[in-house]
């Protein structure tokens, strides 16, 4: 049997990159998985090249009642749902003092306190189905360097989001619900590639410092998400987990 079979699974921020990596990965290991975020023409890409295991709804995460229809919609369309992916993020790559002040909240509203609701509004979910939650943070937000200089403010929302994971696991394993976190290292994505390659050498150097030697790709992480949100993690709780290629180890 797949690691995934009969299990309904919603992931946010699906359209590109990292949360398309996860759909894809889960759809592979037998999964009925659902899809959102702001663009319908990236989110309709990816559910078309699926033959159908991957649906998909438009769900902006800043906005309540999008996040509540987004529910409602994986409920009315499998009956169910075991496991969210909390992927959806505001990415800013820029020095702190040219950080303005919707910036910062920006980041932390959508990083924080958003994704905050939408576990909250989440739980009765998936603790109807013994479910569970994987939480897409970074390794900016344990590892102080490069290139966290760079993205000190997202560094510092994305640590919030690892002790939020890690106070969770407690309150929510007697509800018979886990909760993890994967922090990726440098991977491609959307934005990031945009941001790593708009200064020469910034890349290359990045590069350097990571043990394995290449950027990672959408699906090196997503193996290490498949792997929490399946049963073969069924004893991992509270855990946050780099997927970085060892950019930790070599950056020191």
């Amino acid at each position: 049997m797949s690691q995934l079979e009969g299990k309904v699974a919603l992931v946010t921020g699906a359209g590109t990159g990292i949360g398309r990596g996860i759909a894809e990965a889960f759809a592979a290991a037998g999964a009925q998985v659902v899809i959102a975020a702001r663009r319908e023409g990236p989110l309709r890409e990816v559910s078309e090249a699926s033959g159908g295991r991957i649906g998909y709804v438009l769900m902006d995460l800043v906005d309540a009642q999008q996040r509540q229809r987004a529910l409602e919609m994986v409920q009315e369309r499998h009956g169910r749902m075991d496991i969210l992916v909390n992927n959806a993020a505001y990415q800013l790559w820029q020095p702190f003092a040219d950080t303005s002040e919707q910036q910062i909240e920006d980041l932390f509203y959508t990083n924080v306190t958003s994704t905050t609701r939408f576990i909250r509004e989440a739980l009765p979910y998936l603790e109807a189905s013994g479910g569970n939650i994987v939480n897409i943070s970074s390794t900016a937000s344990r590892y102080i360097g490069v290139p966290s200089e760079m993205l000190s403010v997202y560094s510092a929302s994305k640590a919030a989001l690892n002790q939020l994971t890690r106070a969770l696991a407690p309150e929510f394993g007697p509800r018979g619900v886990r909760i993890n976190a994967v922090a990726p290292g440098l991977t491609v994505g959307e934005y990031s590639m945009d941001a790593l390659t708009a200064v020469p050498g910034r890349l290359e150097a990045l590069v350097e410092r990571t043990s394995l030697g290449r950027v990672g790709q959408p699906a090196d992480i997503a193996r290490v998400v498949l792997f929490l949100a399946s049963e073969q993690a069924g004893w991992v709780t509270g855990q946050v987990l780099d997927a970085s290629g060892g950019w930790q180890i070599a950056a020191g």
